[in-house]
């Protein structure tokens, strides 16, 4: 990857991470690609006017000076189709093709980018589907080698790869550097596009020219996810040395990387046992970022604390007289356990994984009529499962799975909490408040027939007691409310991310809310949901 192409932000350069050689790649573009020095100089009006992306000023420009503005360069030697794609501005590109204007040459600059380089740096499909459809190549080079594929890879770019792919981009293409598609979007850590590359063809084993493999780059760049999703691939070898020696845990030492350090040491530990692999921290605690602990906490204070104190010092003092609210309070228990394991085992609504719908798509992607509306078909994709999201759905990260109207993962309840959960997860949180109630009033019950003495046990009892309780109001609570609104808890955080919760002009919007009797018995499985057809969207779109 050393001497690999790059585009270079001024203002960025120095914030980002490297790979071999020096060359950075920032986020996606706003001033112009592969440009390392400042734009001081002001742009001529056409370019001002493309940059702005409305179509009326150029028109104008060019009635005013000729077509032959069209083919001009600013400063820096860049074309107005360059600016047109960089900005996804397809008006604009269109009509510089139907002026005959360039669409296809060069920046004069040591890159040497083509207008469809900039267009995948910002992964505009539709600008990429006008370029193609008008003559351009989709295995262009730069001056370093990258083809667009490549650099929407740099950027990660997943939906543009796949529709680069899909409409027949040559994967066997490298940089000047030996560096494919994978390597770069191995080096950057962007997880799910690599699952989509090895899907398709790319194969994790392969040396650049400095015999470095995507796990090295991705050891380099510090990406825990992409190394671990490397290293489950069938033949990865993780002490495998580059050009200079280097084996991916050397470049990790290297750069101090403890995360990715600790994992290769015991990844390299467990392929040289001849033991089979068993993790008991997580068999015990569950794997990261998934760990029962919350769970167990829970567990460990009701049981070896609360109930204890209830059954040795509360019943005895209190049964005759709180008879009543004894026999409730047991009966509370009693639905908060079967909630709790009904929670946690069920299947909270996991979508089927590897399913031929999933191929078919990936096969047909270059034939979407969407992409020239500037949708997104590879947006319900999951990568990781292979399967196809209805709306409402999303991949929990801590399960790896795809989870039918996803609300979210919750640790006290090892699950997520989805379509065929919910009502037990609710249940749960209002059994939890209800027996927080109880117990703070038999714990003042208990206390004044004391005389209110302050002894340590009680004041953990009362630490947990207000801790527990506070957590399951507020999730009690904000439940039932997205239950009223028929939103879940990740739509109500994420919603500005999905376009199905936004009206024409992008404020939020929920196609879902139709009262809330009708929200409630939704909720309740009493009536069925809408089918993702049905659903009245009013966002648009946009690449």
């Amino acid at each position: 990857m050393s001497g690999g192409s790059s585009y270079v932000l001024p203002f960025s350069a120095s914030s980002l991470a490297s790979p071999p050689g020096g060359n950075n790649l920032p986020p996606p573009m706003v001033t112009a690609p592969g440009d390392e020095q400042g734009n001081a100089i002001r742009s001529a009006p056409i370019f001002e006017a493309i940059k702005s992306g409305m179509l009326v000023p150029v028109q104008t420009i060019v009635e005013q000076e000729g077509v032959g503005v069209l083919s001009t360069r600013d400063e820096k030697g860049h074309t107005p189709a360059h600016w047109a794609c960089l900005g996804g501005h397809t008006a604009i590109l269109r009509f510089i093709i139907e002026h005959k204007g360039p669409i296809d040459e060069p920046s004069n600059n040591d890159l040497g980018a083509h207008p469809i380089h900039w267009a995948a740096v910002n992964g505009h499909i539709a600008v990429v589907d006008i370029l193609i459809q008008a003559g351009v190549s989709i295995d262009a080079p730069d001056n370093k080698g990258c083809s667009p594929l490549i650099v929407a890879c740099q950027y990660g770019q997943t939906m543009l790869a796949g529709y680069f792919m899909g409409k027949g981009a040559r994967l066997q293409l490298t940089d000047k550097d030996g560096d494919n598609a994978l390597h770069w979007a191995a080096f950057k850590g962007h997880s799910e596009l690599m699952r989509l590359l090895i899907y398709s063809g790319f194969n994790p084993r392969q040396k650049d020219n400095y015999w470095q493999t995507p796990l090295h780059l991705a050891c380099i760049n510090g990406n825990i996810t992409a190394v671990k999703e490397l290293c489950e691939q069938d033949g990865v070898e993780i002490d495998l040395a580059d050009k200079n020696g280097k084996t991916p845990l050397m470049l990790a030492v290297g750069r101090k990387h403890d995360q990715i350090i600790r994992y290769l040491k015991k990844e390299a530990k467990f392929r040289t046992s001849v033991l089979p692999r068993i993790d008991f921290w997580a068999i015990i605690f569950g794997p990261p970022g998934n760990t029962k602990g919350p769970l167990l906490f829970f567990l460990v204070s009701v049981l070896l604390w609360g109930y204890p104190m209830y059954v040795f010092k509360c019943l005895p003092q209190t049964y005759y007289e709180l008879q009543p609210l004894h026999v409730v309070f047991m009966v509370v228990n009693v639905f908060m356990w079967i909630s709790l394991y009904h929670a946690n085992t069920v299947n909270p609504g996991f979508l089927p994984r590897n399913i031929p719908e999933y191929d078919q798509a990936i096969r047909q992607v270059a034939h979407f009529d969407e992409w020239k509306q500037g949708n997104n078909p590879l947006k319900h994709l999951c990568h990781t499962c292979r399967t196809i999201k209805p709306l409402r759905a999303k991949h929990c990260r801590y399960c790896n799975r795809c989870v039918k109207e996803f609300d979210h993962h919750c640790p006290y309840i090892h699950n997520c909490v989805g379509y065929h959960n919910r009502i037990t997860f609710v249940i749960f949180t209002l059994c939890v408040t209800l027996c927080g109630l109880f117990t703070m009033y038999f714990s003042v019950f208990i206390m004044a027939l004391e005389g209110y003495p302050w002894r340590p046990d009680y004041l953990v009892g009362l630490i947990l007691m207000i801790f527990f309780e506070g957590v399951a109001v507020f999730v009690f609570g904000a439940a039932m409310v997205h239950a009223a609104y028929n939103v879940t808890t990740n739509e109500r955080i994420n919603h500005k991310r999905y376009d199905y919760l936004k009206d024409g002009k992008g404020k939020f919007y929920n196609p879902y809310n139709k009262g809330v009797k009708h929200n409630l018995q939704e909720f309740l499985h009493l009536r069925k949901p809408p089918r993702d057809e049905e659903v009245e969207l009013l966002g648009v779109d946009i690449v």
